[in-house]
């Protein structure tokens, strides 16, 4: 319990790979969650290998409310407090209005913030047991760009990651004052698979926000002093607010 300790979601994408490294070099302990259980043991290894603090990792859905508990259920038994919960994991696509399905929504809806909320309703204790420990504690929530402005064919996507900004806003009014600190991160464009369907139309990967990036807004925001708090931390491409031409 002497090591500061982390939850990444999504640990198995190439932004929670990046943070969960970039916090493993901080000297955090961490739980690997994600989907692909090869791709986390290989991360773990990676990280392990380096030395420091210690890594393990789960594989599941977090549509499971069940697989939920597991996490926390394991995070306590090996850490016994949790310094920063992560909520990076998320699932995109793009579909137009009047093409959306029940079934497409409910994923998006179940990762991108279903999950978000009861993971960090689970995680509570936890984070309040580091509070009495080491004095703060904090959750960071990956949403995006499209959650502070709507883009077309993402409408569902960009209603999860408002509802997201909206959620860390309410636990930053909520729990700041006891010593828990919260913030979202609203990347634009970010070179992962999730960018692919941008690619067609010429985005290039030298033009996108890197998944480091976003892994260094979160180291930044673990140095800051237990008095300062960044709610949100919006990060954009030079052309990432232009106004689509099909809705012009």
């Amino acid at each position: 319990m002497t090591s500061r300790s982390a939850i990444v979601t999504g640990a198995s994408g190439g932004i929670g790979t990046a943070i969960a490294t970039a916090l493993h070099e901080e000297g955090f302990a961490l739980t690997l969650v994600g989907r692909d259980a090869a791709k986390l043991a290989a991360l773990a290894e990676t990280l392990t290998g380096t030395g420091g603090a210690a890594v393990d990792w789960l594989a599941g859905s977090l549509a499971d409310e069940t697989f939920l508990d597991e996490i926390t259920a394991r995070h306590t038994a090996r850490h016994g407090a949790l310094d920063l919960l992560v909520n990076n994991a998320g699932v995109s696509g793009h579909r137009r209005v009047g093409e959306i399905t029940a079934e497409f929504l409910d994923a998006q809806f179940d990762v991108n913030i279903r999950a978000v909320i009861l993971l960090t309703d689970k995680c509570l204790g936890l984070l309040r047991k580091a509070v009495a420990l080491r004095g703060s504690a904090q959750v960071v929530n990956t949403a995006s760009n499209a959650g502070k402005r709507g883009e077309a064919t993402l409408a569902s996507y960009s209603a999860t990651k408002a509802a997201v900004v909206g959620f860390t806003e309410a636990l930053h009014d909520e729990l700041a004052a006891e010593g828990i600190k919260a913030t979202a991160i609203c990347p634009g464009l970010v070179d992962t698979p999730m960018a692919d369907a941008y690619r067609s139309g010429g985005a290039a990967a030298q033009g996108m926000i890197t998944p480091r990036d976003v892994a260094e807004t979160v180291r930044l925001t673990t140095r800051l002093s237990r008095a300062c708090i960044v709610p949100e931390v919006v990060l954009l491409r030079p052309n990432e607010w232009v106004q689509p031409s099909e809705v012009r």
